[in-house]
């Protein structure tokens, strides 16, 4: 029987193998997982649409939906059809890693877009304060060489400016036009110190722009990482990092999350377009209430009753609105199918999580090691001749 190799527990490389190993053979499960989950979800999303528009449509106006024809009703109930079969086509795996890309690269362009706003803007302010007048510098006080030796002079003048230029009347050079060369002088100093820290702002604000532009930064893996194949050339759908496949599964919960809130927004229109709607909540607003930043009030599943602070009386602080919002925990609160598939993703989740803090380890004792080595070895051993 083989001796074990002690030396492999305690050796870097070896461990960052075994988890990059180890994570391979999870990612398996968790693409089963995830997409047994997006397969329960599109057999109920449509029942859960129906449900909430029976619950909004009861609860705000139960004579609203009776009133409109038969035609009417039979071409909203069509068109909500519609756009569920056409939500659920695209509630795939494959589907929401191609979502998740396109997000990433909408929010790089909107990084980029202001890095150049706020570039522009500080080149436009710049311009701004070199065509604008210089304001007059006080002249310094004239020295009276009748003051006795230490005696103090009161000036209004800053002690932190510039010194007095001292200069010397000739015959060919009046006290003016002295007084014109420092004041120029001067100025000529302030536009010079005024561009050089416009030069520094520029070029931070470029290198940013850059390297938010650049498709191999550094931080790519904080925004969404790149959902192709292993970047060590292995055929692998999923990544084969912990981190990377820790923020994969964030990554496709985001994507599930827009996916769910375009559906919203679209059943929304349709029934603004019905006249069972009044008004019609942005998109901004449901990401913000899908994100937490907004109150909300209690209501019936997948349905958003929002106040919004619109005085219309004494005795009414705000209007109530009501509009379909679907959201992913109210549909597994209603599914127990959906809550057995969140409780193993969140097994999932909380085993890479793990797997992540020993990535974390042994990627800081790589380069522990490294810099040891480096330091240990004298750069004139590397470079020295051997003998003949």
């Amino acid at each position: 029987m083989a001796a074990p190799d002690i030396k492999s527990a305690y050796d870097p490389s070896e461990q960052l193998a075994r988890l990059q190993r180890q994570c391979r053979l999870n990612s398996v499960a968790i693409y089963r997982d995830q997409a047994l989950y997006l397969q329960v979800l599109r057999d109920e999303v449509q029942a859960a649409t129906r449900q909430a528009l029976f619950s909004l449509l009861s609860e705000v106006d139960p004579a609203r939906f009776s009133r409109l024809s038969a035609g009417e009703r039979d071409r909203f109930h069509l068109a909500v059809e519609d756009l569920t079969k056409r939500c659920s086509v695209l509630l795939t795996v494959e589907q929401l890693m191609h979502l998740v890309t396109q997000m990433h690269d909408e929010q790089r362009r909107q990084q980029a877009h202001a890095s150049r706003e706020m570039l522009q803007g500080l080149s436009k302010n710049f311009q701004d304060t070199k065509s604008a007048p210089q304001p007059d510098q006080p002249d310094p006080p004239p020295l009276n060489r009748s003051e006795p030796a230490g005696s103090v002079h009161l000036s209004l003048a800053s002690p932190l400016g510039p010194p007095p230029v001292a200069t010397s009347k000739s015959s060919d050079e009046s006290p003016t036009e002295a007084s014109d060369v420092s004041e120029a002088v001067l100025s000529g100093d302030d536009e010079d110190q005024q561009s050089s820290d416009l030069d520094v702002l520029q070029s931070l604000f470029q290198l940013a722009g850059d390297v938010m532009q650049s498709p191999g930064s550094v931080e790519d893996w904080m925004l969404d990482p790149p959902i192709s194949p292993s970047q060590d050339g292995d055929d692998y759908l999923l990544p084969t990092r912990p981190d990377a496949l820790l923020h994969w599964m964030q990554s496709m919960d985001l994507a599930l999350t827009r996916r769910l809130r375009n559906l919203s927004h679209a059943v929304n229109v349709q029934m603004l377009k019905a006249g069972l709607a009044q008004a019609l909540l942005p998109i901004s607003l449901l990401e913000a209430v899908q994100r937490g930043q907004m109150e909300t009030h209690p209501t019936a599943s997948n349905v958003l009753r929002i106040r919004l602070p619109l005085a219309m009386g004494e005795l009414e602080p705000g209007m109530d609105v009501f509009s379909i919002l679907i959201r992913t925990s109210e549909l597994e609160f209603d599914s127990h199918r959906l809550r057995r598939c969140r409780s193993r993703l969140r097994e999932h989740h909380h085993a890479l999580a793990k797997m992540v803090g020993q990535q974390r380890h042994w990627e800081r004792r790589s380069l522990d090691r490294e810099a040891r080595t480096h330091w240990q070895t004298p750069p004139d051993s590397r470079s020295m001749p051997t003998g003949d």
